[in-house]
């Protein structure tokens, strides 16, 4: 049964929001050296699990997935804002999620200098990047709570809100903006601030994440199932870490939930939807109160507080972080 939930785990992430066709795996394994992660996008890049003391496990293919589609949200939000455009479409590698990005200009744009244009481009993209890189990976928990087979062979229930899932998302939304905001080459900058942020997390070794982790062995994992969920997201403001207990006094480290707060400045208004090929987003749309497309940053509270109370009434065996 442990080798059949790897397996499960590792095929799914091959097309989870968030993994880029990367191999993801289950947090209680595949634990790597901190010192062995390699370059971003590279043939030197590493995969694997990692364990921080004030950010709890971190999957690399997540931190890495979310990181890839924000870069890549903001690159199209960039350009189609410089050029007038009016909107523009990013999915992840292999899933069926499509994210829209609409935008509605000042009549004067077209005839505003160049420089100016791509000045206003780069502050909006800066915003939407994040919220588009995280909330997509968000959509796919939602999914295969839900009961939605991406990988077409059982739901992914067993992994979905999996401990690390969505810290590990937050990570690679802001370090990849801070690494867009640094500039240079994206993924030699990215993979500095990576290290950076890891140091400040408190990354630990190899040996000592998988003695932290075998800790917990029997109360968030068993053989066969992943106790602990993590659902802290839109129920505040921010995402927090599941935090082995015992082995730091250092508070966690949180992350601020992305948002498109103070657009509105530069004259551009921007919605931002998204849509499935699954039978479950008609599930969600209905807990949201919309028959349109979702918007993420109106529709996924609901949701979410939705997927918190089930999880309590109908799993009982699960262990929910906040």
């Amino acid at each position: 049964m442990r080798l059949r939930l790897v397996t499960l785990s590792a095929l799914s992430c091959i097309i989870i929001a968030g993994c880029g066709g990367r191999m993801g795996h289950t947090p209680d394994r595949a634990f790597v050296s901190p010192t062995s992660l390699g370059t971003h996008k590279s043939i030197s890049e590493g995969q694997g699990m990692l364990y921080t003391l004030r950010g709890g496990t971190i999957d690399m293919a997540h931190v890495r997935g979310t990181a890839d589609q924000t870069k890549k949200a903001y690159d199209r939000a960039y350009d189609r804002i410089v050029d007038g455009r009016r909107s523009f479409t990013v999915s992840p590698a292999w899933e069926r999620i499509t994210n829209k990005v609409r935008f509605e200009y000042p009549p004067d744009w077209d005839q505003r200098p160049r420089g100016e244009r791509q000045a206003i481009a780069h502050q909006i993209a800066l915003k939407v990047a994040p919220v588009v890189g995280y909330n997509s990976t968000l959509m796919h928990e939602m999914l295969t709570w839900k009961g939605a087979k991406f990988f077409l062979i059982e739901p992914e229930f067993k992994s979905s809100f999996s401990w690390e899932d969505l810290y590990c998302h937050a990570v690679g939304a802001w370090v990849a903006t801070d690494a867009i905001k640094e500039g240079g080459d994206f993924n030699t900058t990215f993979t500095r601030l990576l290290n950076q942020e890891f140091v400040r997390l408190g990354v630990v070794s190899r040996a000592r994440a998988k003695e932290i982790t075998e800790s917990v062995r029997g109360t968030w994992y068993t053989r066969s199932s992943l106790n602990m969920r993590n659902m802290d997201s839109y129920l505040d403001d921010d995402v927090s870490p599941c935090i082995i207990p015992g082995f730091t006094d250092e508070p966690p480290i949180t992350y601020p939930l992305p948002n498109l707060d103070g657009i509105e400045k530069y004259g551009i208004k921007v919605t931002y939807t998204i849509t499935a090929a699954f039978l479950e987003t008609g599930t969600l749309k209905r807990i949201a109160g919309t028959s349109s497309a979702l918007e993420p940053l109106k529709d996924f509270k609901p949701i979410m507080k939705n997927i918190q109370e089930e999880a309590k009434r109908k799993h009982p065996e699960l262990i929910i972080h906040k």
